[in-house]
């Protein structure tokens, strides 16, 4: 069966033209090698150093060994030394062990996130890296640094087999905001210092860093009942808990807290509370209430301390351009507070608060 000229022509075409494609250039190729090595890159909530993911080279210690190995070498073929021949590679034996050594000192681990405190600006930030060892040998001098904030000091831990730690990186927090910890490296110089292995460690790490408070700042504002008039009185008196005009026979449905416990015990009926209980003071923490030439950061900074200078037990309200927490107490509140001191004005719109 006679074939197709023109088809034939085509495909032969189509192979000269794909024969004539230049070949990508050294640039392509690096940046085609760079883009391959970063996806290699272990990142993820726990990292696990296997084999692909583990770099060695040698340290100025093991270049030194490697010269000292050769000019021995040299020498015991110069004069035909035959010790000198036993000792030379007796050491280089030595050295391939230790390359070995150092390479398994750091095979499996597993180095996931820990927990991280916020801090307050001007402080340290502790990011805690929590190390897992799973074999049944023990892991000798495991070292993390990060390379991108060289004032940052490297943690060093040792781990016994089947046994798990922390390396604690103290990174300082200059400004408030979001922390986010840079890439971790993670390396070892076991046994002698000759060789380095070591590997990149991308973990989800970051940490809230709330202003830093301002000294000496003055008096917070006055706290005011909800109902006052202009000159701090109360509209109208709430009667006590202990008035039998608030008191009523016990409904279904009534809340614990409304249940008269006192009066039930004594009159040997359920009674429940009727009147509504009396509400707190407040105290207000305004942008608007400061002075007129203070800058935000000075702004924050007064804010933070006068939350923090607050009794766990008082109603505290919080009002920035843009967002307005309503007054209330307790640790969790508190937290929202500096959260939205240290965020702002990115701070995402909370349910309830008003624009």
């Amino acid at each position: 069966m006679a074939s197709d000229p023109l088809a034939a022509s085509q495909n032969n075409g189509g192979a000269a033209a794909h024969r004539r494609l230049p070949r990508p250039g050294l640039f392509a190729s690096a940046s085609l090698l760079r883009h391959r090595l970063a996806a290699r890159r272990p990142s993820g909530g726990t990292v696990r150093l296997d084999r692909r993911h583990l770099y060695i080279l040698p340290a100025r210690g093991g270049i030194g060994f490697a010269v000292l190995l050769g000019a021995m070498l040299l020498t015991s073929l110069n004069y035909n030394i035959s010790l000198g021949f036993a000792l030379t590679f007796l050491l280089a034996g030595i050295g391939m062990s230790c390359m070995w050594l150092a390479y398994r000192n750091l095979l499996e681990l597993a180095v996931s996130a820990g927990p991280v405190a916020p801090v307050h600006a001007g402080q340290l930030a502790a990011f805690a890296l929590r190390v897992d060892n799973a074999d049944a040998g023990a892991r000798i001098g495991v070292e993390a640094r990060v390379p991108a904030l060289p004032e940052v000091l490297p943690a060093t831990l040792t781990l016994d087999a089947h046994a798990s730690g922390t390396l604690a990186l103290h990174v300082p927090a200059p400004r408030r905001g979001r922390l986010v910890l840079p890439r971790v490296v993670i390396s070892s110089r076991f046994p002698f210092g000759l060789f380095r292995v070591w590997s990149h460690a991308d973990l989800p790490l970051s940490t809230l860093v709330y202003p830093a408070p301002e000294a000496n700042a003055p008096p917070p504002p006055a706290a005011y009942r909800p109902g006052a008039d202009d000159a701090g009185h109360a509209a109208a008196t709430v009667p006590s808990d202990d008035g039998i005009d608030q008191l009523r026979r016990y409904r279904s449905g009534d809340p614990l807290r409304r249940i008269a416990w006192k009066h039930s015990a004594r009159t040997g009926r359920w009674l429940s509370r009727s009147g509504d209980p009396p509400q707190r003071p407040a105290r207000w923490l305004d942008w608007q209430a400061m002075p007129a030439g203070m800058d935000a950061e000075a702004r924050l900074s007064r804010l933070c301390a006068w939350l923090l200078a607050a009794p766990d037990d008082a109603e505290i309200g919080l009002r920035l351009p843009g967002l307005e927490l309503p007054p209330a107490c307790g640790a969790s509140h508190r937290r929202a507070c500096l959260e939205a001191l240290a965020l702002w004005p990115q701070h995402p719109a909370r349910p309830g608060a008003r624009p």
